[in-house]
């Protein structure tokens, strides 16, 4: 009687976020498009909209996709030769859309691991490709960001205010508390198991977990296994070279798309490298945000760094064609490749390890 009042009266927590989630970022394109100096005044304030150049910046976003593709394709083609291009496309597709309609884009990976046992990758080999292929992302990102703000110190001390410098620290700490977390997880067994065994026992007393003792020997083989991988990678050192420059390079073009919106709107005097600059700095403070897609705080970072470059006519419009092209085309594009079969990939996990999905948190 009472776990059936308990049923009853439970809040469905996870419907009442999504809701406010797609509320959120529809109310963001209405503003953005109908409010004063929105995308219809612009267009009917007679500005002349460049094509060509939004047609760059797209074909930009989709060879970002195209490298994270093949960044995919070199880290899992090292443990399976027979990982084909078109399975790492699929791979980044589903990456893609779970990454940006899950909070802290927490889905991606776990969705990629699934869809790659599927595809008959090893669940520890496809789990130590992915946060290999993350340290490199996060490794590059973070240098990226410290470049920038070396090189153009005093662009940043002008067009930031307080808010935006607290939010800049707290970003750069994220981003080194997540590398130093990941080097730990992927290099050093026995306090990752210690750790995760910890967190199994206080689960267990609390009587949320049984046969605690069964799956922490599980979690151990995993480790095992997972670590083994690590070790490989990194003895490859061609490869280490190619998803670095790789990584860079698709980094580089990911923070040039505000460049080319800016071209279309007709800014001439737009440094290319003042903005790749800015754009580092709005996509490492907004990635670390919890909501989907960094709802409402990649559209403030946007609005901080790029202020000075877009007047108060053009920055609605600019937020929401930056947006359209990074974020809701992604979900659009990517979203045919999210139907994967569940439980089939769930079924091909379960023979290999219980527990391999989580040897790496």
């Amino acid at each position: 009687m009472n776990e059936t009042k308990r049923k009853r009266s439970s809040i469905p927590w996870g419907l009442i976020f999504n809701v406010f989630i797609i509320c959120l970022t529809i109310g963001l394109v209405v503003f953005f498009i109908f409010s004063k100096d929105g995308f219809i005044d612009l267009l009917n304030s007679g500005l002349k909209i460049n094509m060509l150049w939004l047609i760059l910046a797209l074909f930009m976003h989709l060879l970002n996709i195209a490298i994270d593709a093949t960044v995919i394709y070199l880290f899992v083609r090292r443990s399976t030769p027979t990982f084909k291009v078109r399975e790492a496309i699929v791979v980044s597709m589903v990456g893609q859309f779970y990454c940006a309609v899950t909070p802290g884009a927490s889905g991606g990976q776990p969705m990629q691991v699934l869809t790659m046992t599927r595809m008959g990758v090893k669940a520890s080999n496809a789990t130590a490709a992915l946060i290999q292929k993350f340290l490199v992302w996060q490794f590059t990102l973070t240098g990226y960001s410290i470049a920038a703000m070396a090189l153009r110190f005093s662009m940043f001390v002008q067009s930031l205010d307080f808010a935006m410098w607290i939010l800049t620290i707290i970003g750069f700490i994220g981003q080194v508390l997540t590398i130093v977390v990941l080097l730990l997880a992927s290099f050093n067994q026995k306090v990752t198991t210690k750790v995760i065994g910890g967190i199994y026992k206080l689960l267990a007393k609390i009587h949320l977990m049984k046969n605690v003792d069964e799956k922490i020997r599980k979690l151990e083989e995993s480790l095992t296994n997972f670590h083994n991988c690590n070790k490989d990678l990194n003895k490859d050192k061609k490869l280490v070279v190619e998803v670095y420059v790789l990584t860079f390079v698709q980094l580089t073009v990911l923070f040039l798309i505000p460049y080319c919106i800016a071209k279309s709107f007709g800014n001439e005097g737009v440094q290319m490298f003042d903005m790749i600059c800015a754009q580092s700095f709005v996509s490492m403070v907004s990635g670390l945000v919890p909501m989907p897609g960094g709802s409402g705080a990649a559209e403030y970072c946007f609005s901080a760094f790029f202020g000075t470059v877009f007047n108060e006519q053009m920055i609605k419009s600019a937020i929401l064609i930056w947006r359209t092209i990074t974020y809701y085309l992604t979900i659009i594009i990517s979203l045919p490749f999210a139907g994967i079969r569940k439980k089939k990939a769930l079924e091909a996990i379960e023979p290999e390890t219980e527990t391999a999905g989580t040897a790496a948190p």
